[in-house]
């Protein structure tokens, strides 16, 4: 193992900014209970670039509304304050992940693009077998890659030790990243949402839905959160769209098919509907720059 300074793990996190203002202040708003949706649409509008986002989301795929919705107030008044809390993080998330991750082999563009699909997979599998699950599986989705920037600088420092390990079958890339650096991209997402203030119920879907066999409550919130995304992750990696160098290092874990109804079978119809809708939420909420 590469021994990696706090000093070091540090200044790899100051490559991610901390949260915005007004999203900090519109979550904030969304918890208490006495707000109105002309607020929270007042202190959205507050950054433009959020507001633009966040109707993109709103509008696309995402949500299937059969006419466009106009405005921010009329958009959380249709969905609600907790679907509007995914949707901000989500907004906000994107315009991190608007990077190059060369280490990664993820052009500009391309992390949404994982973000997103894997999101997008994962509402489908909570929709269908846990709806009143939909918000926190969608935004811990989107949120769950937010550490391979982090993971990105260490790569370029190391890059030769990961090709060796890649060469490997063995091994899951996350198991590779805890053998090098002695922690994962995961690890890293769960540091940045705690720097956040991100709850604690999408910090923990994060930092389990890769190591399921460790949530022992198999009939829990978090369980079911965490099978949405990693079916959603996995069902990403499977489309090959915006693939990264660790896509084909994660497979399904099998115990999804004892512990719940989901069949193999379900895992191919939530593909097949992924892949479908992929060039609407491309150009609905995803911008890919070209080569």
């Amino acid at each position: 193992m590469i021994t990696i300074t706090d000093k070091e793990i540090s200044d790899a996190l100051e490559k991610i900014p901390p949260i915005d203002h007004v999203v900090a202040r519109t979550l904030a708003l969304l918890r208490d209970p006495t707000t109105s949706a002309r607020r929270i649409a007042q202190e959205i509008a507050k950054d433009v670039l959020l507001s633009f986002e966040i109707m993109k989301i709103v509008n696309s795929p995402i949500y299937g509304f059969s006419r466009k919705v106009q405005s921010l107030e009329h958009a959380i008044t249709l969905i609600g304050f907790k679907s509007v809390e995914s949707i901000v993080l989500s907004a906000y998330t994107k315009r991190i992940y608007d990077v190059e991750l060369k280490y990664f082999r993820l052009k500009r563009g391309e992390l949404s693009i994982q973000a997103f699909i894997g999101a997008y997979a994962a509402k489908l599998v909570s929709q269908e077998n846990w709806p009143d699950l939909e918000d926190i599986t969608f935004a811990s989705a989107v949120l769950r890659s937010v550490g391979k920037i982090i993971m990105n600088y260490f790569l370029s420092k190391h890059f030769d030790k990961i090709k060796q390990e890649l060469t490997k079958e063995s091994d899951n890339f996350d198991k590779i990243e805890k053998k090098i650096f002695g922690f994962t991209s995961n690890e890293l997402s769960v540091i940045v949402l705690e720097r956040w203030g991100i709850s604690e119920e999408i910090k923990k879907v994060i930092q389990f839905y890769n190591k399921l066999s460790l949530i022992k409550e198999k009939e829990s919130k978090l369980y079911k959160t965490a099978v949405s995304v990693h079916i959603g992750d996995r069902i990403a990696m499977m489309t090959g769209l915006g693939a990264s160098i660790d896509s084909m290092k994660y497979p399904i874990d099998q115990e999804i098919f004892h512990y719940t109804k989901i069949k193999p079978q379900d895992i191919e119809r939530y593909l097949e509907k992924t892949v479908k809708i992929y060039p609407d939420l491309i150009r609905e909420i995803i911008e890919v720059l070209p080569p």
